[in-house]
C-alpha cells in the first residue's frame, strides 16, 4: 500500500471549500459545514424615493475670434480683474436677456425651466 494517494476527483474542492485532510485513525470525522453560499448575492431593496437628480454642469461650448480680439479680451481682462471666461458668459447672459426682452418669450429668460409654451420663431 502507497503512503500517497491516487489522484481522483474526489480530492478536488471548490474555493473555500477546502479543508485539511485527517487521518481517521488519529482524529474524529469534522462536523460537515454548512452549504456554500450561493455566487449571486441578494438583490438589493429599492429605495422608496428616487434619488435626488445630480447638479447641473456647465456646458462648453467654443468660439473663434481673431487675435486682435483676443488680446483685447485679455486686457480687459485684466483690468477688471476677472478671467477672459468670466467676460465671455457675462457677455452672453447680457445678450440672452436682451433677446428675451426683444422676442418677449420665457424660454430666453433666465429662469427657463423647460422647453418653450409659444411658438416663437
Amino acid at each position: 500500500m502507497s503512503r500517497f494517494a491516487s489522484i481522483t476527483s474526489s480530492l478536488l474542492a471548490r474555493k473555500g471549500e477546502a479543508r485539511p485532510w485527517i487521518c481517521e485513525s488519529e482524529n474524529p470525522p469534522m462536523p460537515e459545514k454548512a452549504p456554500p453560499l450561493a455566487w449571486r448575492p441578494e438583490p438589493v431593496p429599492q429605495l422608496s424615493s428616487a434619488p435626488p437628480p445630480p447638479p447641473a454642469k456647465d456646458r462648453s461650448c467654443s468660439v473663434r475670434m481673431s487675435a486682435q480680439d483676443f488680446e483685447r479680451l485679455g486686457i480687459l481682462a485684466v483690468k477688471r480683474g476677472v478671467t477672459r471666461q468670466q467676460l465671455m458668459k457675462d457677455a452672453l447672459v447680457q445678450l440672452l436677456a436682451s433677446q428675451a426682452k426683444i422676442f418677449a418669450c420665457a424660454c430666453m429668460g433666465q429662469e427657463n425651466k423647460g422647453s418653450c409654451e409659444k411658438n416663437c420663431d
